[in-house]
């Protein structure tokens, strides 16, 4: 409800969400199904339920680093992202998740050029 509430704003808001970060470091993979189920209904859900739309609109879903279950600590593997909104061009990828992120024909090696392409300044 605070990021509906700072886009009426703001341009631009970012939320920071640990659960499943805490949930990979403890290496409970139900606690981590639970936090992105939570995430998706809670936090998603209250933005696109709370927003138009129909305007001109992009939303971006990512971990900011992997904290696989089996490890109980960071990886410097790519991240799995979600880019929706205006002027945002879909590939193949029907699902979010580090397998099928493998298969996407859109990589960036660095988060500055994530980043610019979804404020649309370049892709890479």
């Amino acid at each position: 409800e605070g990021a509906v509430k700072a886009l009426k704003q703001s341009d631009f808001v970012c939320v920071h969400i640990e659960a499943t970060d805490e949930a990979g470091h403890l290496g409970d993979w139900q606690e981590k199904i639970t936090a992105i189920e939570r995430i998706d209904k809670d936090i998603i859900g209250t933005i696109l339920h709370g927003i138009n739309c129909d305007d001109n609109i992009r939303i971006l879903i990512l971990p900011d680093h992997p904290t696989p279950v089996s490890l109980r600590t960071h990886t410097c593997d790519p991240v799995p992202f979600l880019m929706y909104g205006t002027g945002i061009e879909p590939d193949k990828i029907t699902r979010m998740g580090e397998s099928s992120a493998d298969t996407s024909t859109i990589f960036f090696k660095d988060g500055h050029d994530l980043m610019a392409d979804f404020i649309g300044l370049s892709r890479t």
